[in-house]
C-alpha cells in the first residue's frame, strides 16, 4: 500500500463543481451522459485514520482479574475523538515456540507499585495493538513510548521490544518470520533492529548511554529510502533496511513485548507514569472495526513466485479479519484465455507494495464476492448495499493519454475480467488524463472527467436487488449517483483491470477495500471456552492457527470474560443468554422482560469495557424456538441486542426440528445477519436440503447462512467413528464452497479431550480452517458452456451460471472441444472437423493453429491428459470397434482401449484425481456411466445418473481436482453435475440457446 496525499483528495472535492464543464470526447466522439441526480446510496467509510495515544493512566483499584487493567477504562486513557472508538490490546505469546499467551498477570496496566504504566513480568510475553499503524502523507509513521527494559537495573541483558508486523496473527517475538521490523532496547542501552526471521542476527545495532529508562521514537519511511530513524533519549540514529526489503510496509500491526530472563521479580515497563504511554502517528481504524470488511494493502508479498506474488502472504498483507485470494484473467472481452505470464504482479521490485500490470491488458478477480449487508429500515433501505474502493494509477508517472485502469463489480464468479464484458454489473474505467466511462452489461456511458492526477481513489457503492441504484466517486468527487440499467447483484465479484498501451507503461492498484465480503470467510468453534469443564479453560490460543471467528456461548453466566483479552480485533462471537433468558422447565427457557434485557445488556457492555472491539458478532438465544421462545420474543431480543451492540453481526440458529416446511412458521428474525441450524454429522444431500430449509425461513435475501460441522460426539454423531465425523466435516465444507451465501463454518465445541479423541476430525478441521483463514488458492471448478450449430456460436458461463463470453467457432458441422492444450491454465476451445477427421487446436494466445489429422471418418473425438503431463492432447473413439485411440503427441496413438457397446457414448475425465485423464462410456438406454480409472488396465466403476434423452458430460464441479459425471438436458437446456463417485446433484446451470454442451475451467 502506498500513501495518498490528502491535498490531492481535497483538490478533487474542490473541483467537483467544475466537472460538468470538463467533458472529454467519449469513445467514437460520443457525448457524455449528463450527471444524474444525487439519489444513489451513500458510500461506506472504509479509510478512517487518526493519531493514537494511550496514557496508560489507570487507577490501581481498577487493575483486577481477569483483565489486570490491560483494556480497562480505555476511553479515559485514549480519549478518542468524538464518534471514534477506542482501540484495545490483544494478549499474544511473545515467544518463538508457541502461540499460547502467558497468564493474564504477566501483562498489566497500573500494577501494584507501578501506576500508569504498562508492565511485563515473569518471563516472555507481548501484546498487540488492535489497529495497524499506517503511513501519513509523508509516507512515514512513528511509534513513541518510554521504556524501562529492566526496572532498577541498567546492566542486564533483558530487553523490551517494539515489533511491527503486517500480520495480526503474529506471536510478537522480535525474530519471528512474520516480523517486518523489530526493535530491542536492552537495559544497558544496546539497541538492535531485526527483520523477517533472521534468527538472532540483527541487520543494525547501536548503543546509547545506559539510563533508568529510554524515551524511544521509531519512525519508519515507506518510501524508496527504506530508512528507520530512531530517537532514544535525545540521540538520533538512522538505519537502512536490509537488501531483501524493497519497501517497509505502509501498514503494520504494533506489538510491545519483553524478554525477562534475570529473575521472576524483574519487570519491564512502557510509559513514564506521567501521561506519556504509547503514541502512534496514525492508525487505520477501519480495517479491524468490524468482522465484515476486506482490506488488501499489497505490501511486501514475496514476488519471486510462480504467480508473481498475486496470492502470497494474503493473511499478512490483508489486515482485516477476512481474507481472499485472486484469479488472474486476460482482461480482454471474448472467449476466456490465460493472461500473459507476469501480466499481473504484486510487490514487484519495480513497483513495490502495489498490484501492478506491467505487460499489457490484464485483470484480476477476487474469488470471494463483495456482498450486501442487511438493509437499514430506519434509513428507508429495502435492500442491502456494499462499497468497493481502490486506488488506481492508470500510468505510473503520467497524467496524460488514454491508457486506463478499472474497478468493476461482476455478476460472474469467473470470466475474462474485461471491463466491457457482459457480466460486468457496474464498472468504472479511469484514464490517465482523468477521462471516465461507466460500464454496465458491456455498454459504456461516458462521464464528465475529473482533474488529471497521479492516481485516482475510486469507490463503487451498489444498492442491490430491486433498488437498482449506485454511487461512484473519484478522488472525493461524485461522478455518478442514481439508477442503473439493471438490478445489481447481492454478491458481486470485484475485478481490477488495466490497459497499458505500450511497453514500459505500467498501471497499478493499491489499497483495495470492500465493505463486506461474502463467500466462506469465517471459521471457528462454538463454545471455545469449555462450559462443562470446571475451570472453564479457554482454548482460543490452541485453535488460533486455523480459526478467525470463535464463539463463546455463555449458556449461563458462569464464565469469566477474561477470554476477550485473547481475542483479536472483531474476532469473537459472544453469547448473551444470561442477559436475555431465564432457565425454564427441562430444555425450555423463559424470555426476560424487555426492560430487564436492556438493563442486563448495558451491564454486560460495561463489563466488556475496552474489549468491545474484540466482539465481531453476538449470538441470539441458541435454538430459541426449540427452547420455547416465540417469534415476537426473538424479534424483541434481536432489536435490543442490535441497539446495545450496533455494528456487530447478529447470529441466529435453529434446532433442525424447528425448520417447519410451513411458510411463516418459525421465521428467522429480520435483524439476524447470519442464520444457521444445529444439525450435525449429515451427508451432503441432507446438508443441501438443510440449507434450502434455512433459506426458506429468511426474512431478507441479504441474510447470510452458516453450517455447524461436528467436533463432539453429540447424539446425532454418537455412533460415528472419528473417520466418519471427519468425512462429514468435508461434506459440510463442500456444500459451503458451492454457495456464496454460506459465510461461516462453525464446528460445534472444542473440549479438553477433543484432540485426543478425534484426531482425524481435528486434522480435517485444521486443513479446512487454514484454507479459509489464509485464503489458500484452490482449483477453479468447471463451468458450463454451449455450442449452437446454426451460427457456430459458443457461449461460456461462469461457475455461478452467468454468461461471460460469446463468440463464433469453426465452420458448420464442426465439433467444439475443450482443453488446456498448452499446459496448465484455463481451458480454451478448439474443434474437430468430422468431414476431414482433423483437429483444430488453439495456441497460447487462443489463435487456432494448423489442423492435425488423426483418426478416420466416423470416429468421435475425445481429448484429455492421457499420461498426466499437464496438457490436453487428442484421441478418438471408433464406434465400429468400441475402441479408444489416445495420442500423447497429437500424432500417433499411445493407448488403445476397448470399452462399450453399439450406441454407447464416449467421454473422458480424471475420475480419481491423479492428474491423468481416463476414458468412460455412457449407455443412453440404462443411463449408466461406466468409468475406467486406468488407460492400461480395466478398472470400471458404474454410476447411474440423469434421464432418458440426456447428453453425458463430465466436470470438476467442486474444484477438487477430480472429475465427476453430469448431463445436459436438451429439452430445457440445463446442466446437472454430480458429486464425485455419486449421483447426488451438486451443480446446476442453464443456457438460453444451443444444443451441444461444453464444460471447462474458464478461469
Amino acid at each position: 500500500m502506498t500513501f495518498t496525499p490528502r491535498a490531492r483528495r481535497a483538490l478533487g472535492v474542490a473541483a467537483s463543481a467544475l466537472t460538468l464543464a470538463l467533458i472529454p470526447a467519449g469513445p467514437g466522439g460520443a457525448t457524455p451522459a449528463p450527471a444524474t441526480a444525487a439519489d444513489g446510496p451513500a458510500p461506506a467509510e472504509l479509510t478512517a485514520t487518526r493519531p493514537f495515544d494511550d496514557t496508560f493512566r489507570l487507577s490501581p483499584s481498577l487493575n483486577t482479574a481477569p483483565f489486570h487493567g490491560l483494556n480497562t477504562d480505555l476511553a479515559t486513557r485514549q480519549s478518542p475523538p468524538d464518534g471514534e472508538r477506542t482501540v484495545s490490546y490483544t494478549r499474544v505469546s511473545g515467544r518463538w515456540w508457541t502461540a499460547e499467551p502467558q497468564d493474564p498477570s504477566f501483562v498489566q496496566v497500573s500494577a501494584p507499585g507501578r501506576p500508569d504504566r504498562l508492565q511485563f513480568g515473569q518471563g516472555i510475553s507481548a501484546v498487540m495493538l488492535g489497529a495497524p499503524a499506517v503511513a501519513d502523507e509523508s509516507g512515514r509513521y512513528t511509534v513513541s513510548t518510554v521504556v524501562d527494559p529492566s526496572v532498577g537495573d541498567t546492566t542486564s541483558q533483558d530487553w523490551a521490544s517494539i515489533v511491527l508486523s503486517r500480520s495480526h496473527r503474529s506471536a510478537g517475538y522480535v525474530t519471528n518470520a512474520d516480523v517486518d521490523l523489530g526493535l530491542t532496547v536492552k537495559s544497558d542501552g544496546k539497541l538492535a533492529l531485526y527483520h523477517g526471521g533472521g534468527g538472532e542476527s540483527a541487520f543494525w545495532s547501536g548503543q546509547v548511554t545506559p539510563a533508568d529508562s529510554y524515551a524511544v521514537s521509531l519512525t519508519v519511511s515507506t518510501g524508496a529510502d527504506r530508512t528507520v530513524t530512531l530517537k532514544v533519549n535525545g540521540t538520533t540514529l538512522t538505519a537502512t533496511a536490509p537488501a531483501t526489503v524493497t519497501r517497509w510496509p505502509s501498514s503494520a500491526f504494533l506489538y510491545l513485548g519483553a524478554y525477562l530472563a534475570s529473575s521472576s521479580t524483574t519487570v519491564t515497563t512502557f510509559g513514564d507514569g506521567a501521561g506519556h504511554g504509547l503514541s502512534v502517528s496514525r492508525i487505520d481504524t477501519s480495517a479491524g472495526a468490524s468482522a465484515r470488511p476486506l482490506v488488501d494493502t499489497f505490501d511486501d508479498a514475496p514476488s519471486g513466485t510462480a504467480d508473481f506474488g498475486l496470492n502470497q502472504d494474503l493473511s499478512a498483507r490483508q489486515p482485516s479479519l477476512l481474507t481472499s485470494n485472486y484469479a488472474a484473467e486476460s482482461g480482454i472481452n471474448g472467449l476466456v484465455t490465460d493472461p500473459v505470464p507476469g501480466a499481473v504482479q504484486v510487490n514487484s521490485p519495480a513497483h513495490p507494495n502495489v498490484l501492478s500490470f506491467p505487460r499489457g491488458t490484464a485483470a484480476v478477480r477476487l474469488t470471494k464476492p463483495a456482498t450486501a449487508a442487511l438493509p437499514d429500515p430506519a434509513k428507508g433501505e429495502t435492500n442491502g448495499r456494499y462499497t468497493v474502493r481502490a486506488e488506481l494509477t492508470p500510468v505510473v508517472g503520467s497524467t496524460t493519454g488514454t491508457d486506463w485502469a478499472s474497478l468493476a463489480v461482476s455478476r460472474a464468479s469467473n470470466g475474462t475480467g474485461a471491463i466491457d464484458a457482459p457480466d460486468v454489473a457496474l464498472g468504472l474505467r479511469v484514464r490517465a488524463d482523468g477521462g471516465l466511462a461507466l460500464y454496465q452489461g458491456g455498454t459504456a456511458t461516458p462521464l464528465p472527467a475529473v482533474p488529471a492526477a497521479p492516481s485516482y481513489a475510486v469507490s463503487l457503492t451498489l444498492a442491490a436487488g430491486t433498488d437498482r441504484r449506485a454511487t461512484v466517486t473519484v478522488n472525493g468527487t461524485t461522478v455518478f449517483s442514481g439508477a442503473t440499467t439493471a438490478e445489481l447483484p447481492r454478491d458481486g465479484y470485484v475485478v481490477l483491470g488495466a490497459h497499458p498501451s505500450a511497453p514500459g507503461r505500467v498501471a497499478t492498484v493499491d489499497d483495495l477495500r470492500v465493505s463486506m465480503l461474502g463467500g466462506l470467510g469465517y471459521y471457528g468453534y462454538y463454545a471455545t471456552v469449555d462450559p462443562t469443564d470446571g475451570p472453564h479453560p479457554d482454548f482460543t490460543p490452541k485453535v488460533a492457527g486455523w480459526t478467525n471467528f470463535n464463539g463463546y456461548s455463555r449458556d449461563a453466566d458462569n464464565l469469566s470474560l477474561g477470554f476477550l483479552d485473547n481475542c483479536g480485533p472483531a474476532s469473537c462471537a459472544l453469547g448473551v443468554n444470561p442477559e436475555v433468558v431465564d432457565p425454564g422447565v427441562e430444555h425450555r427457557l423463559v424470555a426476560k422482560s424487555a426492560a430487564d434485557i436492556k438493563t442486563n445488556l448495558a451491564g454486560l457492555k460495561e463489563r466488556i469495557g475496552g474489549n468491545l472491539d474484540k466482539i465481531g458478532a453476538v449470538y441470539l438465544t441458541d435454538e430459541a424456538y426449540y427452547r420455547g421462545l416465540t417469534a415476537d420474543q426473538i424479534r424483541v431480543q434481536a432489536e435490543l441486542v442490535r441497539a446495545a451492540f450496533p455494528g456487530k453481526l447478529l447470529i441466529f440458529d435453529y434446532a433442525s426440528g424447528d425448520l417447519s416446511p410451513v411458510q411463516g412458521v418459525n421465521p428467522a428474525p429480520a435483524l439476524a445477519d447470519i442464520v444457521g441450524s444445529n444439525r450435525y454429522c449429515q451427508g451432503r444431500g441432507t446438508v443441501q436440503g438443510l440449507v434450502e430449509k434455512i433459506r426458506s425461513k429468511l426474512a431478507s435475501p441479504d441474510q447470510h447462512l452458516m453450517l455447524f460441522p461436528e467436533t463432539f460426539r453429540s447424539d446425532e454423531c454418537g455412533s460415528s467413528s472419528d473417520a466418519q465425523i471427519a468425512a462429514f466435516n468435508g461434506e459440510y465444507g463442500a456444500v459451503a464452497a458451492q454457495d456464496p451465501r454460506i459465510v461461516y463454518l462453525h464446528p460445534f465445541r472444542w473440549m479438553t479431550n477433543t484432540a485426543a479423541d478425534l484426531p482425524q476430525t481435528v486434522a480435517r478441521q485444521q486443513a479446512a480452517g487454514t484454507a479459509i483463514v489464509h485464503a489458500t488458492p484452490t482449483r477453479r471448478p468447471s463451468s458450463a458452456g454451449v455450442y449452437r450449430a446454426a451460427d457456430q456460436s459458443v457461449t461460456q458461463l461462469s461457475h455461478n451460471g452467468v454468461t461471460i463470453a460469446r463468440a463464433t467457432l469453426g465452420a458448420p458441422g464442426d465439433v467444439p472441444l475443450t482443453g488446456h492444450w498448452n499446459g496448465p491454465g484455463v481451458d480454451t476451445l478448439g474443434y474437430y472437423r468430422p468431414s476431414t477427421a482433423e483437429f483444430f487446436l488453439p495456441g497460447p494466445d487462443g489463435t487456432i493453429g494448423a489442423p492435425v489429422r488423426y483418426g478416420n471418418y466416423g470416429d468421435v473425438p475425445v481429448v484429455g491428459d492421457w499420461s498426466g503431463r499437464g496438457r490436453t492432447t487428442i484421441g478418438v473413439y471408433r464406434p465400429s470397434e468400441a475402441t479408444f485411440y489416445l495420442s500423447d503427441d497429437n500424432a500417433v496413438f499411445r493407448y488403445r482401449i476397448m470399452l462399450g457397446n453399439p450406441g454407447w457414448k464416449p467421454l473422458a475425465g480424471d475420475w480419481d484425481g491423479n492428474g491423468t485423464t481416463t476414458v468412460a462410456v455412457y449407455d443412453p438406454q440404462t443411463r449408466v456411466f461406466h468409468l475406467n480409472d486406468s488407460n492400461e488396465a480395466e478398472s470400471i466403476v458404474d454410476l447411474t445418473y440423469g434421464n432418458t434423452g440426456d447428453i453425458p458430460v463430465k466436470g470438476d464441479w467442486d474444484g477438487t481436482g477430480r472429475d465427476a459425471i453430469g448431463v445436459f438436458r436438451p429439452s430445457d437446456r440445463t446442466f446437472s453435475g454430480a458429486a464425485v463417485g455419486s449421483n447426488l446433484t451438486v451443480y446446476r446451470a442453464a443456457v438460453d440457446a444451443g444444443e451441444t454442451p461444453l464444460v471447462g475451467s474458464w478461469g
